[in-house]
């Protein structure tokens, strides 16, 4: 992948995560705490977890190594995690959280030459150029962002369109 590729797969990603923070939005404060069944992820868990992920990813791209200790940062079921997951208090506060990453993620791949787009990330999972770090993000998102419309529609909630990118704001 060239860096106008990335940077062209970014452009598309900026409009999914508007998308995403619309889904976010419709969930109430007192929501972020719905567990459809024990052992699964509430939307606040999930919303720490796919953007804290995204920055990390990122971050390991930059930095040529992305480590289990990077990738723990976004796991919400870690102990030293737990105040960051509470600080998500509000719909409000889990929106700011999620563009706060998502701009982090996206001023690191922005900043990326043609060398550093294709130089090797090395990771416990094996080593990929670090564009590939910008894919697994992306994946991750949408996987994630598919449990936040389901539980919009457990709670009776109409999720927004998958694909409305024209009133998306990112």
């Amino acid at each position: 992948m060239t860096r106008q590729q990335l940077l062209d797969k970014r452009d598309f990603f900026n409009l999914v995560h508007g998308i995403t923070l619309r889904a976010i939005e419709t969930f109430a404060d007192n929501e972020l705490d719905f567990r459809p069944k024990p052992g699964m992820r509430t939307p606040r868990e999930l919303i720490f977890h796919v953007y804290g992920q995204e920055q990390a990813l990122a971050e390991g791209a930059r930095d040529g190594s992305f480590t289990m200790e990077l990738a723990n940062r976004s796991n919400p079921e870690d102990p030293s995690r737990t105040a960051a997951v509470v600080a998500l208090a509000t719909v409000a506060d889990a929106v700011g959280y999620a563009r706060t990453c998502h701009d982090t993620a996206e001023r690191i791949f922005r900043a990326m030459s043609e060398d550093d787009v294709v130089r090797p990330v090395n990771s416990p999972f094996g080593t990929y150029p670090a564009w590939q770090y910008l894919v697994f993000a992306y994946d991750e998102h949408w996987h994630h962002r598919g449990q936040l419309y389901t539980y919009l529609r457990l709670l009776d909630k109409e999720p927004p369109m998958l694909y409305d990118y024209q009133v998306s704001v990112g």
